[in-house]
């Protein structure tokens, strides 16, 4: 079994640019885990590429399904168990904190935690040059902090990478830790 690459990070710090460029680079090692939705899907958006959307239903009580949440406005988001797992490929997560703490208790074994650092005035610049609100950029900053408590890192394979790291040399780390 591949070892499982969860990213995390502070919103802006670049954990969807890692993952796009090492898919890109690297399409026969890595793999990126598509997520499952109850929502509908947006303009541009593709089936099974940016997520599954799957009826609410299908989210209660389904064994299949892990790290599952509901958002503020009824959402719910999961994943399937068996994209967490291949032979084939290193499969790569995007996560909350909090998400961590989840995938612990569910006591996934040879799991590598990408963890992307990053200065809360680059956050803000980042949020900003991508036209986030100022009130998303003050409810993310304030959800960033709450989402980091209590994370228990121990036992957890852990790569940190600063926000500002070059990207090959981000690359270089991820592929050297498979």
């Amino acid at each position: 079994m591949k070892k499982l690459f969860v990213f995390v990070g502070d919103g802006g710090s670049g954990k969807t640019t890692l993952i796009t460029e090492l898919t890109k680079r690297h399409s026969d090692k890595f793999r990126k885990v598509v997520t499952c939705t109850s929502r509908s899907l947006r303009v541009g958006e593709i089936e099974g590429v940016d997520y599954y959307f799957l009826p609410v239903e299908h989210f209660m009580d389904n064994p299949n399904l892990v790290l599952i949440k509901k958002t503020e406005n009824g959402d719910y988001y999961g994943t399937r168990k068996m994209d967490l797992q291949s032979d084939a490929h290193y499969p790569l997560l995007t996560l909350r904190f909090a998400g961590i703490r989840k995938l612990v208790d569910l006591k996934f074994e040879n799991v590598a935690v990408v963890r992307i650092l990053i200065t809360e005035k680059l956050k803000i610049e980042r949020m900003q040059q991508r036209g986030d609100s100022e009130e998303m950029i003050s409810r993310r900053l304030q959800f960033d902090i709450v989402d980091r408590e209590d994370i228990y890192w121990e036992g957890l394979e852990i790569i940190d990478l600063q926000a500002t790291d070059p990207l090959n040399e981000k690359v270089e780390r991820v592929l050297g830790a498979c």
